[in-house]
């Protein structure tokens, strides 16, 4: 179960943007006028829920459907695809759901797996797409700086405090720090411990709080007590208010969290060398992700290689039609 730092990211208060992309030019008209309102402002926590919603955009939109229980969702899911099969030859339609049926575990293990893997791949590449988005930005302006607009500026600092860079916007180290940090996940890896935490979609806590990395919350009422947490204990785990929050919440987790220093720096060397994300080799520097260490790192091995999740890593979401 990931345990990231009491002072974590928050569980968002404030409305969620739809899903659709949106335009720049809103992005950057909502980034100036994010500076210009708490420039002056000591209220961090304010701060940081206008950060995070200020960085919604690039976000591929996804098509929600619904059903009425797992088996109907299975047969949704197949007919979006063009050939029904999977694993996906290649291209992955942009079809999910906000949440899983409460009878996913009524399915065949095969068609569990199946409705899982459909239902969370897209939200994977999706995410995937978005953060690309911001790494191509960071890339642009590393170029151009000192030379940048105030729009670009703003949304540079922005994306700096959001993944906690502790480096001067574009002094030292400061574009590698922060690439570093806003980097990818390989969609193997993601849905190795998505199913291992989740049990494939049917655990309680996906059930009730659409948590799929088992996540905790140290805020007092936004979370779901586990059943069997000790006495004196403050932790719940956390509840989102969708799927996809729950995989976005997971990335950001990897990307800032101490515990997971070993598994940035070892993506960055497979950048530097011009090496795919290799989803085998990050999984092994995930020992502190689980209370079980090794063993948990052989299970998302064993996960990722037994239902050749690998064969995924080079599906493309396709454009909704």
């Amino acid at each position: 179960m990931a345990r990231p730092e009491p002072d974590g990211e928050r569980p968002t208060t404030v409305p969620l943007f739809p899903p659709v992309a949106v335009g720049m030019a809103a992005v950057m008209a909502a980034a100036l006028a994010w500076w210009q309102f708490y420039s002056g402002s000591g209220e961090r926590a304010e701060k940081e829920e206008v950060i995070k919603d200020l960085l919604e955009e690039e976000r591929p939109a996804l098509l929600q459907v619904s059903a009425e229980g797992s088996r109907e969702l299975l047969e949704v899911l197949r007919g979006h695809a063009d050939d029904g099969v999977w694993p996906p030859s290649g291209q992955v339609a942009p079809v999910t759901v906000e949440r899983f049926p409460d009878d996913l575990d009524t399915l065949h293990v095969d068609e569990r797996k199946e409705a899982f893997l459909r239902v969370l791949t897209p939200i994977v590449l999706a995410e995937n797409q978005r953060i690309e988005a911001k790494r191509q930005f960071i890339q642009e302006v590393a170029h151009a700086f000192p030379e940048l607009d105030d729009d670009q500026r703003h949304r540079l600092e922005a994306l700096a405090e959001r993944y906690r860079v502790d480096v001067p916007v574009g002094e030292g180290d400061f574009f590698r720090r922060l690439l570093r940090r806003v980097d990818e996940v390989p969609p193997a890896l993601a849905l190795a411990q998505a199913a291992n935490e989740s049990g494939w979609g049917t655990s309680r806590f996906t059930r009730e709080a659409n948590n799929l990395f088992g996540e905790w919350t140290w805020i007092e009422g936004e979370g779901l007590v586990p059943e069997d947490r000790p006495d004196g204990e403050r932790y719940a785990v956390r509840i989102f208010p969708s799927l996809e929050r729950s995989v976005r919440s997971y990335y950001y987790n990897l990307n800032v969290g101490h515990a997971y220093r070993e598994f940035r720096l070892e993506r960055e060397r497979m950048r530097r060398e011009g090496k795919p994300l290799d989803a085998t080799v990050l999984a092994t520097n995930l020992t502190a992700y689980s209370e079980r260490g090794e063993d948990y790192v052989s299970e998302l091995l064993a996960i990722i290689r037994v239902n050749n999740l690998v064969d995924i890593s080079g599906a493309v979401l396709v454009e909704r039609r």
